[in-house]
């Protein structure tokens, strides 16, 4: 007898064993997962949501914590804040360093500019120069001209020599008015060595440089600049390359002939945002890499900021100095990239991702206020990578959400206090 109640005890401990363990895992299988974003994303295991990447929680473990709202989160205005568990972060106070990226192109300085002139009214008997943009040296015979009025000076002068005038004064006049004229002293010590009147009058170069026939230095900037071809998409204008002076032409006593402009220094304009230019300071390193020659790249600083932005492309510009040693590699002309390194920037730093622009100038973040996220008006500065630098409208205590664009359906809806 004693054995048979042995037996019924240990088969009923055993059946509830399995009950308890069956219970259990029926338990584990009845465990639903969702996102707190989307409902309707429902899984029987943990896992990311495929709409919007959040950790999946437990179905139930969601209603427990709605259980924990009060009336008044509830009746919350919907387009003002959000129900829901989200990442957040707080604002830091930092010091962020950043590089700005930026292209341009090289040119002339304008100031390096001189013009070559006649100083009587003649013809052009003689061109040494055959083409624009001929490189020419100082000293170099560009023209010699045939003026009617040097020669008759000339001729005043020889008299007074031939005829040893007595009045030092008025041969020293005499002499002082061929100089004037164009004649170096080399010439007329030939004049007094001959007594014979030259007939054609060397005009040479007073600088090294780049041959223009321009009648403005300002055609040199771009995109004017003859040299980077027209709006056709012509690599050369014609125009540009043209040489209109000619023998047999006569010119003007003053009227400007050619530019000659010097290569002792060349400029690279850059372009850049005009959001980007505050932080921009003269002295500033840059690294110019020219299309030209992309493995050549030359450091540099940020030698003048124009004050304007450009009428048609609305970019500020910025000038960068190269002397003659450091542009050997570059052509004028060509592009180029360039990484400008600013100076860190302190300030109170949020992420992009956590801010939502409602357009015209407009910002938003979700500070956290106990369950609910309540959209917040902010001030926001410059940008560097990823980041966002906030004027006004957060603290470093201060908590929010790190997705803004996950709180809301439809940005337009979205109001602020």
């Amino acid at each position: 007898m004693l054995g048979i109640i042995l037996t019924s005890l240990a088969c009923n401990n055993k059946q509830t064993e399995l009950h308890v363990h069956a219970s259990a895992e029926m338990s584990n299988e009845a465990k639903i997962y969702t996102c707190p974003m989307h409902p309707e994303i429902i899984r029987n295991k943990p896992g990311k949501c495929p709409i919007c990447g959040m950790d999946l929680v437990e179905k139930g473990a969601i209603m427990q914590n709605l259980g924990e709202l009060s009336i008044d989160d509830v009746i919350e205005p919907v387009n003002q804040t959000v129900i829901g568990k989200a990442k957040t972060i707080t604002p830091l106070n930092k010091k962020m360093l950043s590089q700005i990226e930026s292209s341009g192109y090289i040119t002339y300085n304008p100031k390096n500019t001189s013009s070559v002139s006649s100083r009587f009214d003649g013809r052009i008997d003689k061109l040494y120069i055959k083409y624009n943009f001929q490189e020419v040296t100082k000293g170099q015979k560009i023209m010699d001209v045939y003026s009617p009025e040097l020669v008759t000076a000339q001729q005043n002068y020889i008299f007074l020599l031939n005829n040893k005038e007595d009045d030092p004064s008025l041969l020293q006049a005499t002499k002082q008015r061929l100089i004037l004229l164009g004649m170096n002293e080399a010439q007329l010590l030939q004049l007094e060595k001959t007594r014979k009147p030259e007939y054609l009058v060397s005009i040479y170069a007073p600088v090294s440089g780049h041959i223009h026939q321009m009648s403005d230095v300002t055609e040199l900037t771009m995109p004017t600049m003859p040299m980077n071809g027209d709006k056709t998409g012509n690599s050369m204008n014609t125009s540009a390359t043209e040489f209109n002076i000619r023998e047999g032409v006569y010119i003007k006593k003053g009227e400007p002939v050619f530019n000659i402009i010097s290569l002792s220094q060349v400029w690279v304009i850059l372009k850049v945002y005009p959001q980007d230019i505050s932080t921009i300071k003269i002295g500033q390193p840059v690294t110019i890499i020219s299309e030209v020659a992309p493995d050549n790249a030359i450091n540099a600083k940020i030698s003048f900021i124009e004050p304007i932005l450009d009428a048609d492309s609305k970019f500020a510009s910025v000038r960068v100095y190269l002397d003659k040693s450091d542009h050997h590699i570059f052509k004028i002309g060509s592009l180029v990239n360039a990484i400008i390194s600013t100076d860190g920037q302190d300030g109170l730093w949020i992420p992009t991702s956590a801010t939502l622009n409602l357009g015209n100038g407009n910002s938003i973040v979700f500070k956290k206020e106990g369950n609910n996220f309540r959209a917040s008006a902010i001030t926001v500065a410059n940008r560097v990578d990823n980041e966002i630098n906030i004027i006004s409208g957060l603290s470093a205590h201060d908590t929010i959400a790190l997705n803004a664009w996950y709180m809301v359906d439809s940005e337009s809806f979205v109001l602020t206090k």
